[in-house]
């Protein structure tokens, strides 16, 4: 294969990767817990979206909405029932649950939507040509999406004041709770928005992947290793960790045999983060609280 077409390759499949390191980020950030049940959130958007394909609506802008608001009430109902009640106990009891949740939504899917991954429909066909090089409009749309939800994300944690109480909330809940930040409403929300983009990002990435199956681990692993080896709390830095190991393991995929890729990548990834903690291009590491 072409060394662009290796990066073309690489540049999408680490644009999935970000779609689910930006939703572990914006947890992180806002909440100051991990939800590695990310991975299987955007199994979830995906098939949620298949089953509206299925059932005749053919709209694109219509079943990306339907679902992202599917995603948001989903998030609301997973704070409160899973989120809430252990956080409580302190934030390490919360990631735990939601290592739980991974196996309790993987098992969910499966019984109603059945084991095995189903093809999606290219949510947007076609592509273009340049030479030998052809890339499809469903990248290039995943590539503007990861885009524009980093700026998103960026300008809401750091512009708006709905975004700067979600971080004071996460950061020091008695003090926000003292200038009158309502903390469980900013963390339903941060949940609601973080299965929003799991939502959307099944959609767009089940053309690729398929929707379904037991993808949700992999791409769990994937995103948080992205993310970290970005640096879990900063926007950018995730967005660019991610793209990073999509491109890495296009090309090492290339020269290695089966199986040997992921190995290489997690040993690149534990030498990096004994040199830099807090990832490439991570800030000032933030207390989990």
């Amino acid at each position: 294969m072409h060394i662009l077409d290796l990066l073309v390759s690489g540049l999408t499949l680490g644009s999935i990767y970000a779609l689910v390191a930006l939703g572990f980020h914006l947890v992180f950030k806002m909440t100051g817990i991990i939800d590695f049940a990310q991975g299987d959130k955007v199994v979830i958007g995906g098939l949620l979206g298949l089953t509206l394909v299925q059932q005749g609506l053919s709209t694109v802008m219509v079943v990306l909405l339907l679902v992202v608001v599917a995603g948001l009430l989903l998030g609301i109902a997973y704070d409160a029932i899973v989120i809430l009640p252990t956080q409580r106990n302190g934030a390490l009891a919360a990631m735990a649950a939601t290592v739980g949740m991974t196996l309790v939504l993987a098992h969910g899917h499966h019984l109603v939507w059945g084991p095995d991954p189903k093809p999606f429909p290219p949510v947007f066909a076609g592509g273009i040509e340049l030479g030998p090089l052809r890339v499809s409009f469903q990248s290039m749309v995943i590539w503007a999406v990861v885009v524009a939800v980093g700026v998103g994300l960026a300008l809401l944690m750091g512009r708006s004041r709905t975004g700067r109480g979600m971080v004071a909330a996460a950061t020091d809940p008695l003090a926000a709770t003292a200038v009158g930040v309502n903390v469980s409403r900013m963390r339903a929300l941060s949940f609601a928005l973080a299965f929003g983009l799991a939502a959307l990002a099944g959609v767009l990435v089940a053309p690729i992947t398929l929707a379904g199956g037991s993808i949700g681990t992999a791409l769990t692993i994937k995103g948080f290793t992205g993310a970290v080896l970005g640096g879990l709390n900063s926007t950018k830095g995730v967005v660019l960790g991610a793209l990073l190991l999509g491109v890495v393991e296009s090309q090492l995929a290339a020269v290695l045999p089966n199986g040997n890729v992921d190995p290489v990548v997690f040993v690149a990834l534990v030498i990096i983060l004994l040199l830099m903690p807090n990832g490439l291009f991570g800030l000032r590491r933030q207390r989990l609280a």
